[in-house]
């Protein structure tokens, strides 16, 4: 089933004037002890909110996907947008960090773009305040992909075939930062979630939901309190609260290129003594109040797949977010939300919350990689071109690095020494589909949490199964491999 696009030239303010009133008297009866009346019309989808300065068309729509899944956006001509924006996974990296630039290491987790076209801030800080605004950053973040603006402008130039379609989409012969970010902008308005079991049920679809699930939409709406921050159609207040998630435990390289990103990140946002910022501090970032300290953006929870969530992919799987809110959140930090109380929630709760949860999914996106233009006019034969395989391949060496692989093997000589070098002729032998299944089922050649001897060593919880990785994600994988 398709994802609907809507592609409109402004705002339906009637839409959107009688959600917020419903909104307001939906809350108005809020108490966290019982169930209320909740009026489902207010949690009914309306059409994205078009900014009067960049309407759609089909032409600058094309011109933003092809941009979109352009490896040359980057400074190493290796990591576009989809890299870390994985269509088949949510438009998120399934890792608990975003995946980053080569030598470099990201702090926070990836930001989903479904739905992202509703928000009234964007990043987890909220430092953008559209989806123009959001599209530079990661483009020029050293630790993402690397790209001085201006030379991004200037490269696109040298391309024919970008020339003409930015000439044709925006009127003008000069490309600029300005005109890149409304054309990626316009495609990722068109990345909406339209059909969840959820809305098939407010729309008059009394069968769209388990019995389980509906008792998880009574929790939400009483006993749990999910609903005083997650309300509307898009179940985000577009608010900032300080929850106590934890930190994640790194060590050795990976905790201090996590922190260079950190500091880095602080000195942009003009913190002093940035070197000494030991923690994600947030909003605070953005505003310098301390009041913000510790607060992050409440997502959407339309499509929110996971594996991992929150702004540092801490918590693993929706029970175990459950289970956070259920304790009264983490550890206490100095502005931790009052609304954070013990929930006392049982554990079949806890499932009949998730069982809601999972009924805002929506279909798998199914986005097909855009053929991508030549440096040379008619010359794309004779030139070594960014394309769906060399998109996979950047994606894959990034899982690579990420899913801990380099751990036992070797690629070209970096990574663990214990077992085969995976850049050698033996691996490039192999097919595509055979690679595939050594990733996804490694059990068939080391059985997991059993023990061998590699090299003289005894070693212990060989090689375990990868259930998270999705069937791009191997192939990604894969083709990585073949290509070394």
């Amino acid at each position: 089933m398709m994802h609907k696009t809507y592609f409109r030239g402004g705002k339906d303010i009637g839409l959107i004037a009688i959600s917020t009133i419903a909104f307001l008297v939906l809350l108005s009866f809020f108490t966290p002890s019982s169930s209320f009346a909740v009026s489902l019309e207010s949690f009914k989808p309306y059409p994205v909110p078009i900014p009067k300065d960049n309407p759609q068309t089909p032409e600058k729509i094309k011109l933003g996907k092809m941009l979109f899944f352009d490896p040359r956006l980057s400074g190493n001509g290796a990591i576009a947008c989809s890299t870390c924006h994985i269509p088949a996974t949510g438009f998120i990296s399934p890792t608990r960090l975003s995946l980053s630039f080569p030598s470099t290491m990201h702090w926070r987790a990836t930001d989903s773009v479904i739905d992202a076209a509703y928000l009234k801030y964007l990043f987890w800080d909220g430092r953008a305040g559209s989806l123009e605004e959001q599209a530079l950053g990661p483009i020029g973040a050293p630790f993402e992909m690397d790209m001085h603006l201006n030379y991004l402008v200037a490269r696109l130039y040298e391309i024919p075939m970008y020339r003409k379609m930015f000439r044709e989409v925006f009127h003008t012969d000069v490309i600029t930062p300005e005109l890149v970010a409304k054309a990626l902008a316009s495609f990722e308005r068109t990345i909406v979630v339209t059909q969840t079991p959820f809305y098939s049920y407010v729309n008059g679809d009394k069968n769209a939901m388990s019995k389980q699930a509906l008792a998880g939409f009574k929790l939400f709406t009483g006993k749990a309190g999910c609903i005083r921050c997650h309300y509307g159609p898009f179940f985000t207040d577009n608010g900032f609260h300080a929850l106590g998630v934890p930190e994640l435990k790194l060590t050795g390289e990976d905790q201090k290129l996590n922190a260079a990103a950190r500091h880095y990140f602080a000195y942009k946002a003009g913190i002093k003594d940035f070197n000494n910022v030991n923690r994600d501090l947030g909003r605070y970032f953005v505003t310098h109040n301390e009041s913000d300290m510790d607060k992050f953006g409440t997502p959407s929870l339309i499509d929110a797949v996971g594996p991992y969530y929150m702004h540092n992919g801490a918590l693993d799987g929706l029970l175990n977010v459950v289970e956070f809110f259920n304790k009264g959140g983490g550890t206490d930090v100095p502005n931790k939300s009052k609304m954070l109380k013990p929930l006392h929630l049982t554990v079949n709760e806890e499932k009949e919350l998730v069982a809601f949860l999972k009924s805002l999914h929506g279909p798998a996106f199914v986005v097909s990689p855009p053929e991508l233009p030549p440096y040379s006019a008619g010359a794309a034969s004779e030139e070594t071109m960014p394309n769906a395989a060399n998109s996979l391949t950047a994606t894959g060496m990034e899982l690579v690095k990420s899913q801990d692989c380099l751990t036992c093997h070797s690629i070209q000589g970096v990574g663990g020494t214990m077992s085969v070098d995976l850049s050698d002729e033996g691996v490039k032998e192999q097919s595509i589909s055979w690679l595939e299944i050594q990733i996804a089922t490694p059990g068939k050649h080391f059985k997991p949490g059993g023990h061998e001897v590699l090299l003289g060593k005894d070693v212990y919880n060989v090689m375990p199964d990868h259930p998270l990785l999705t069937k791009e994600q191997l192939k990604a994988i894969a083709v990585y491999l073949k290509s070394l």
